[in-house]
């Protein structure tokens, strides 16, 4: 059985030893999960609701204990961690509230005397998760889910194991008759085992690209309905009759959430020449006043490192920043990268950190092209004053799966979130959401005779 630490990365102290677990211990849980399963679906919405609603509760009554241990595993700002607590807490109402209405029964025209489409629960849903967003990333899948009715099996990334060891025990302490998600730390070996089991019936993976294409091929080939949410490159474009003030602040937010290290941050920043100047000048004001965290691991500033170096080697200008402090904490300053000669390599480079990258356009079409010149499509967004024309430029031309005009993207579980290209397929959240681990059923009835 192998072991791992988690370790703080403001200090580089070794927090907690764990032990991953193995195979015949994964296998055990998914047929525990099956049998809970089997209960689960027969509940009532109602039923289903209370248990979202007392989990609701359970994460507010443990909001001091999670965002402390998310910011010891990996740096996020206690003010932040509990914020993401009280997002999940709201996700789980929402559901709660609405996944009845949902999932009603739907009429339909048919060749049948009458016909509906249901919508049935598909059983256990293998969940890998990464630690950028510990809880959140979590229950925004699990709570349509189990609304839904189906169970759920977490594999979580090692460098939040304390984390995911307090999610189980929530989920564990939620009721004493069935266990609606159950905490598996596995290495890569056993998860893609527990993909291939005959029990796991869907996969939902957040993470990396590249670790998507793997999860995608192991599904696959066992015909397994999968979810991914990737990695991004999210642009925002600004136009000369922005409000620079308002385009700065927001984009300075969107760069620096969680340190930078969110799929959906704002990455790339293209602006009309003509405000270039005055753009910089307020963006680098609004991100050098915000409060910032170091990176989650020590490995992940050198990474900021390496790339930073790279991006000055394809002809970036460092504005300000670009040079991490010495010490032993994985901090990284804030920092802004300026092309202005467009470079096709950079646009393929996910900065997972609080480095802005800015270039220059002479116009809209050119900026818009610039934006799609990535492979990554998670989010973006542009700023003017022309709200139509914004709306229709993000709308009808932006390659991303949401896309804002005047603010940044921003989860919520009203509306559905995904991404297209390389940033992956399928949609979280909103009423799509719910409808990814679900059997869509066509039940036709014939007249009696």
């Amino acid at each position: 059985m192998a072991s791992f630490s988690t370790v703080n990365p403001a200090t580089g102290e070794q927090l907690s030893k764990f032990d991953h677990v193995t195979w015949d211990q994964a296998e055990l849980m998914i047929l525990d999960a099956k049998k809970d399963f089997e209960k689960w679906r027969k509940y009532s919405f109602a039923e289903r609701s209370k248990a979202l609603h007392n989990l609701a509760a359970s994460l507010r009554k443990h909001s001091d204990d999670l965002a402390l241990q998310m910011h010891m595993e990996m740096g996020k700002l206690i003010p932040e961690g509990k914020a993401e607590v009280e997002k999940c807490a709201v996700t789980c109402e929402y559901y709660a509230k609405e996944a009845a209405g949902m999932l009603a029964n739907q009429k339909s025209a048919s060749p049948y005397n009458d016909a509906e489409v249901s919508f049935s629960p598909m059983g256990v849903i293998f969940s890998v998760m990464p630690w950028n967003f510990p809880l959140w990333q979590v229950i925004r899948f699990a709570a349509p889910s189990l609304m839904a009715g189906n169970v759920i099996i977490l594999k979580h990334a090692d460098l939040t194991a304390g984390v995911a060891e307090k999610i189980g025990k929530i989920f564990k302490d939620l009721t004493s008759e069935i266990t609606l998600l159950r905490n598996c730390q596995v290495d890569h070996a056993v998860a893609e085992k527990i993909i291939a089991h005959p029990m796991v019936r869907g996969i939902t993976f957040t993470g990396s690209t590249e670790g998507g294409r793997a999860v995608a091929t192991t599904a696959a080939k066992n015909l397994k309905k999968i979810v991914l949410e990737l990695g991004g490159s999210d642009a925002y474009i600004v136009l000369e009759d922005a409000d620079i003030y308002k385009a700065a602040k927001a984009c300075a937010k969107t760069r620096l959430q969680n340190c930078g290290q969110s799929c959906v941050a704002g990455k790339r920043f293209i602006v009309v020449e003509k405000v270039l100047q005055e753009f910089l000048s307020a963006m680098e004001h609004e991100m050098k006043i915000l409060p910032l965290a170091p990176l989650a691991s020590k490995r992940f500033q050198d990474t900021i490192i390496t790339q930073v170096e790279k991006l000055k080697s394809w002809g970036g200008k460092v504005v300000f920043g670009g040079t991490a402090p010495q010490g032993p904490g994985a901090f990284y300053p804030a920092s802004m990268v300026l092309f202005e000669k467009n470079n096709s390599q950079v646009h393929h480079e996910e900065v997972f950190g609080p480095v802005a990258l800015v270039f220059v356009a002479k116009d809209a079409d050119e900026a818009m092209a610039i934006a799609n010149s990535s492979p990554y499509g998670l989010g973006g967004g542009i700023f003017t004053r022309d709200l139509q024309k914004g709306k229709e430029l993000v709308e009808k031309e932006m390659e991303a799966g949401f896309v804002v005009v005047n603010d940044f993207v921003k989860s919520d579980p009203r509306i559905p979130f995904g991404g297209v290209k390389d940033s992956g397929y399928g949609r979280e959240l909103g009423h799509f959401g719910i409808m990814e681990f679900v059997n869509i059923k066509t039940v036709g009835v014939g007249a009696v005779e």
